[in-house]
């Protein structure tokens, strides 16, 4: 994709590490912001979707992914557009293509 203005990151958390009574070690684990591609964030007013149980779902931001990712339903995402958050919630779909190499989620 040749227009990616936004940077795709991923919340990232880890467990704290225990000492050898088992109790948690303070300072350890927590949450980071990892980096994973350039993106268009767009936002998303006409699409929606109906999961089984027949519930209606219109998310808020529709993002194009310069590459294929491996991101799933239910990670927590967010869109920066330089220091500022684009957009950010949590992953609603993930769609992949086979022949371009380029992903679409809806958060």
């Amino acid at each position: 994709m040749i227009f990616t203005p936004h940077i795709l990151q991923v919340k990232v958390t880890t467990e704290p590490d225990h000492n050898e009574y088992g109790q948690p070690i303070p300072g350890t684990g927590g949450e980071s912001w990892q980096t994973v591609c350039g993106c268009r964030c767009d936002d998303n007013t006409t699409k929606e979707f109906t999961s089984e149980n027949g519930s209606v779902y219109r998310p808020n931001y529709h993002v194009v992914c310069e590459k294929k990712v491996y991101l799933k339903a239910d990670d927590e995402v967010r869109c920066m557009d330089g220091d500022m958050v684009r957009g950010k919630g949590t992953v609603y779909a993930v769609k992949s293509t086979n022949y371009f190499n380029y992903s679409e989620l809806w958060m």
